[in-house]
């Protein structure tokens, strides 16, 4: 556990939580999991369960002892934050924002084999503006620290699975690759009539996909796992292989279609489209959606 980590905010989690029947791992996700966090982000704490057997009012309780208020009502119950999202509470513990997250063992088990066969799947869900990627669940996987497992060691498990064909699921990035390249495409195709036409909001909505997919397709292209939309376009600048300057390109496109330059900006656009797409022809040998 690194030093820049309270290690007693952990023994906390880990002392209210490991006992609930039917939880199976504990572990410490998000920015914090990858190593990346800024000094204020929240903890995120994935709490793995077993769904025939986790007892919920049991859970409840141990939420409460955990919070610092020992507030009644923490728990949302699986499915109460959406398929994806799945439910958890928030919580503050020694002062510091503690998200716990629910995730189905099974489930993330179902998702990283339909990873590992190239099914992507993306869905609405709130706080996901581009969309809930089924890889998420895969980055997860990928990038989480254990807390603590039970005798099952489901985490390890999940994890070996995930990495049974290498470090990163070649038909996952075929499949990331492909799908988001034609989507980028197809967005700025149907975006420029609107920008054009003086349609902003929608030219903007077009625009806004179409980064979202580059950074999909980037990601895939240089083998890193994405966990979520927050940071990913910034990151883009730590990957080998991307367009040069590509966060600040895009900074440019969305002040100009504000200021009304439909033209210049979708331009911006397609030049950053073609390059894009030229590195995925050249890694991958050729996408398709």
């Amino acid at each position: 556990m690194s030093a820049t980590l309270p290690p007693g905010l952990f023994d906390r989690v880990v002392e209210h939580l490991a006992g609930v029947p039917g939880v199976a791992a504990l572990a410490l996700g998000g920015s914090r999991g990858r190593g990346d966090a800024r000094p204020d982000s929240d903890f995120d704490v994935g709490l793995y369960y077993r769904a025939e057997i986790l007892d919920l009012p049991a859970l409840d309780a141990a939420l409460r002892a955990l919070d610092d208020a020992h507030r009644d009502g923490l728990l949302n119950p699986p499915g109460a934050w959406g398929p994806w999202g799945n439910g958890g509470a928030w919580t503050r513990v020694e002062g510091l924002p503690v998200d716990i997250l629910l995730r189905e063992v099974g489930r993330v088990e179902a998702v990283i084999g339909d990873c590992l066969a190239g099914r992507v799947t993306i869905d609405y869900q709130a706080g996901h503006p581009f969309g809930f990627l089924n890889a998420i669940y895969a980055a997860e996987t990928h990038y989480c620290r254990p807390l603590w497992q039970d005798a099952s060691r489901s985490l390890d498990g999940l994890r070996a699975l995930l990495h049974s064909e290498g470090e990163y699921p070649p038909r996952m990035r075929e499949a990331l690759a492909g799908r988001f390249s034609w989507e980028a495409e197809f967005s700025l195709a149907t975006g420029r009539k609107a920008a054009l036409a003086g349609d902003v909001h929608y030219a903007l909505g077009c625009a806004f996909r179409a980064v979202g997919a580059w950074v999909q397709v980037l990601y895939a292209v240089n083998e890193r796992y994405l966990m979520n939309e927050k940071g990913s376009l910034p990151g883009v600048r730590t990957l080998p292989q991307a367009p040069a300057e590509m966060e600040g390109r895009v900074g440019r496109a969305y002040a100009l279609l504000a200021q009304g330059a439909a033209e210049e900006a979708w331009s911006l656009l397609e030049a950053l489209h073609g390059q894009v797409a030229a590195l995925a022809e050249r890694t991958l040998g050729g996408v398709a959606p």
